[in-house]
């Protein structure tokens, strides 16, 4: 899937940064990436999401913030898909605050020297992922900032999320430190549609051959693409959506470890096991317990 370069800022009247409140039955953006730096706060939903060549759940109340030019795409699960039942009761909400880095850092370095905000916006490149006291700040400001006109006000507390950001280590990096992408504007969009198909399928078993043809694409050439776009063959990337959702299946505490193994598209529990402890680090006994202590 390539992910569609995305004008974020071009044309705004503050050309700065930005804020946004998304309020719709579900989120429906492409694979995209942007100059701009983008910060997420989950209000409200719960999917997938794509960051760079890390693939996890989210849930309400995440707070991400993408650095530029890192592809990135939030799913909504099947429940709040058009033509759901459920997606007409439902809504999906997400605040969003942009700055572009360079425009900043170059409005900025006339009060000050800016080395320690333009490592930050480097190290942004692979995804952050806030938590604890830090994260529970970011969202305040985060609030009242998506609610202010752009002004004094606005523009302080914009200073002082990215203070805050500067000054803490309550953060995880989501994409691999050697992570790269080989998109352009004009790539390809041959594949556009292969992770929704993985997303939605990922319980049974997924032909490689069925993937290609939806990309209009002989098998060799299509994992060729794949690997070369992702740094994931197909069956990897398969392998970590399954396992994802394995691990949100095991934190609700409601099904047996191999009736998780199973509902989550692998054809037996040795398999499950092995692949989990290949990419988590641990068995999924061994993470039920970590998540109970």
């Amino acid at each position: 899937m390539k992910p569609v370069f995305a004008k974020i800022l071009e044309g705004a009247a503050i050309t700065t940064f930005a804020t946004k409140d998304v309020q719709r039955p579900f989120f429906s953006t492409e694979f995209h990436f942007h100059s701009a730096c983008q910060m997420t706060y989950i209000v409200e939903s719960e999917g997938k999401r794509i960051i760079g060549d890390n693939v996890s759940n989210f849930v309400s109340d995440e707070l991400t913030f993408v650095g530029p030019d890192l592809p990135h795409v939030w799913h909504n699960n099947n429940i709040n898909c058009p033509g759901s039942a459920i997606a007409e009761t439902r809504t999906s909400r997400s605040l969003a605050l942009y700055i572009e880095p360079k425009l900043m850092i170059k409005v900025l370095g006339h009060f000050f020297q800016t080395h320690k905000i333009e490592a930050f916006f480097s190290a942004s490149k692979r995804g952050l992922l806030f938590r604890g006291a830090t994260k529970e700040k970011l969202k305040v400001k985060l609030k009242k900032i998506v609610q202010l006109d752009y002004g004094f006000e606005k523009t302080i507390l914009l200073l002082e999320i990215i203070e805050l950001m500067l000054s803490t280590d309550e953060f995880d990096y989501l994409s691999s430190a050697g992570y790269t992408h080989n998109y352009s504007p004009i790539d390809n969009s041959k594949i556009d549609s292969i992770f929704k198909f993985v997303f939605n399928n990922y319980t049974r078993e997924i032909q490689l051959d069925q993937v290609a043809q939806l990309s209009n694409m002989s098998k060799h050439s299509f994992c060729r693409y794949l690997k070369s776009r992702t740094q994931k063959t197909f069956v990897q990337f398969v392998n970590e959506v399954r396992i994802s959702e394995s691990c949100r299946l095991i934190v609700e505490n409601k099904h047996q470890i191999t009736h998780i193994a199973y509902a989550c598209g692998f054809n037996s529990l040795s398999n499950f096991n092995k692949i989990f402890k290949s990419i988590k680090g641990i068995t999924p006994s061994q993470y039920k317990a970590q998540i109970r202590q």
